[in-house]
């Protein structure tokens, strides 16, 4: 190191017994933080790194650095800021128009203007602890701030990897500082009786075969929106999920290849949306959607929304007002109560695995279970006959108790 000019203190001095740390000077003489280590990144570079903590953790972080280049991982720290790295990121994602569009909502509204200044080696996981404490007190929802974490995780995970930052804070949380979904509003399942007044009650002919095709076949409203006369096979009442409706209007490829997958629907429905199609001369058009506006274009989705709310309101249905989400979950009860397996369900929903289905659906599944045990009515029926049994003696009558257990076998001294 260069001597310092004179009456100048020297800009980096090493701590004492303590190779590689070194600290900044005082007017005061007093050695403390913040501390500088030095070390080679993967290019082997020599770089300096600043530790604001105490003396141990500058050694620890420098032990960690050495290590982790005798391991041969990547070492090559960056200085660019986190609104810096976003675009380039972004541009790198292979990914479905929607997913992006989720994406960019995400940093738009919540990531850019809390994390944009800051290095993406300066982000801790403290900094996403106080920023998921911030979307709660903004009333916002667990799932928001889960969607608005993804693109952040993803970002941080990638920086780990390439060396950038030594590790993706948001994996070193804790349980109790992540979003909790437990402030998610309810499925709302309808009844039987429920589905006939809604679907009595919709003002369009059309409008009613969509309501009535989610509530019989579960499809979501993407789906329903994108099946064209190509996907109607009338002959056996079965349906085609190939693509869905873009929110541009396009037919765009599904969300997984589960969600592929060919329905049997009620003939009677076949039947119906088959005149729809003759209606519009649009029966030999592969390409025709089923459910169109005049102009032949998919519906948009907020138009179906509205005709749902307009139905539910004219139905006089109980607070509060199905989603089309929840025609979807209303299916599956159907099929939960009907008794077919959990298999059987996920095929007719498009889920990746069984184990998505019996998250999703855990509660109707128990509470079928409950309707199908006997243990109630055997307990009660144990607990009658000793009551009967107690009247008809006159003296000293024995209180219901389990079975005696077998005797123990007596130790030898």
């Amino acid at each position: 190191m260069a001597a310092a000019k004179p009456g100048l203190l020297a800009r980096r001095r090493p701590v004492a017994r303590h190779p590689g740390v070194y600290y900044r000077p005082r007017a005061s003489g007093k050695v403390g933080p913040p501390y500088e280590i030095a070390y080679l990144d993967a290019t082997g570079k020599r770089r300096w790194q600043v530790i604001h903590g105490s003396l141990e953790e500058a050694e620890a972080r420098r032990a960690e650095l050495r290590l982790r280049r005798r391991r041969g991982e990547r070492i090559q720290p960056s200085r660019q800021s986190f609104a810096e790295h976003v675009p380039g990121w972004l541009e790198r994602q292979n990914v479905r128009p929607r997913t992006l569009e989720v994406y960019r909502w995400a940093l738009n509204q919540h990531l850019l203007p809390y994390f944009g200044r800051r290095r993406l080696d300066q982000i801790s996981c403290e900094d996403i602890a106080a920023f998921i404490s911030l979307m709660r007190h903004k009333g916002l929802k667990g799932s928001t701030t889960s969607t608005a974490l993804r693109p952040l995780s993803m970002i941080l995970a990638q920086a780990a990897r390439k060396g950038q930052i030594p590790h993706n804070p948001i994996s070193l949380l804790e349980r109790g500082e992540r979003p909790r979904h437990d402030d998610q509003r309810p499925k709302r399942i309808l009844s039987l009786d429920e589905m006939h007044a809604l679907l009595r009650h919709t003002d369009s002919p059309l409008m009613r075969c969509l309501f009535e095709l989610i509530l019989t076949s579960g499809v979501r409203i993407g789906e329903a929106l994108g099946l064209t006369a190509a996907d109607l096979d009338t002959a056996n009442a079965v349906i085609r999920i190939e693509h869905q409706l873009g929110r541009d209007g396009t037919r765009t490829p599904l969300k997984t290849d589960a969600s592929q997958r060919a329905i049997d629907i009620p003939p009677r429905l076949t039947r119906r949306l088959r005149a729809h199609l003759i209606q519009r001369d649009s029966l030999t058009d592969p390409q025709a959607f089923l459910f169109a506006s005049r102009t032949g274009a998919g519906f948009e989705r907020k138009v179906v929304r509205a005709a749902l709310a307009r139905a539910s309101r004219s139905a006089q249905l109980a607070s509060p007002a199905p989603t089309l989400h929840d025609l979807r979950h209303s299916h599956a009860s159907m099929l939960i109560a009907l008794d077919y397996n959990v298999v059987d369900v996920q095929h007719r929903l498009g889920h990746r695995s069984p184990d998505t289905t019996l998250r999703v659906y855990a509660h109707q599944w128990k509470y079928r279970e409950a309707q199908k045990s006997r243990i109630g009515a055997d307990i009660g029926q144990l607990f009658s006959q000793n009551q009967h049994k107690q009247l008809r003696r006159s003296a000293h009558p024995t209180p219901l108790a389990l079975p005696p257990a077998p005797a123990a076998n007596k130790q030898s001294s």
